[in-house]
């Protein structure tokens, strides 16, 4: 059981390809997590006309309380300049429930035509916590 919050970090390199979501072969897969786990997916696609870097992550909680979490992520060039970023986390002041499972799923970041193919590593840091991400 988490009693203090627990961060993770995670980073690697990265090739993105355009997919649905669904084709595991076109899609990087990062888990994370201690208590609330998470699958981080990291794919192309389009989203209402735009061409988007999809960083969502499936969430489950797996202690017998409810947890709080929140997710960031961010995509670099070989250089290291950033690309795009985007973060998330549980959503309520109640928090993710025991067992619940969800999706964040506005981790969308659109960039210029040009620069998806320059995102070539990521860095995550996921943090989860009894308490609000933030809150005293």
């Amino acid at each position: 059981m988490v009693s203090a919050a627990e961060v993770q970090t995670k980073e690697g390199k990265c090739v993105l390809q355009e997919s649905n979501g669904f084709d595991k072969d076109k899609v990087v897969q990062v888990e994370v997590g201690k208590v609330v786990k998470g699958t981080c997916k990291f794919y192309l696609s389009d989203f209402f006309g735009k061409k988007i870097i999809n960083a969502n992550i499936d969430i489950k909680n797996t202690a017998d309380k409810p947890m709080h979490c929140h997710y960031y992520v961010a995509f670099f060039s070989e250089s290291g300049e950033l690309i795009g970023c985007a973060g998330q986390g549980s959503f309520s002041k109640e928090g993710l429930a025991a067992g619940e499972k969800t999706m964040l799923g506005s981790c969308l970041i659109p960039v210029p035509e040009g620069f998806h193919e320059k995102a070539v590593s990521y860095k995550i840091t996921f943090y989860e916590d009894e308490k609000q991400i933030g809150k005293k």
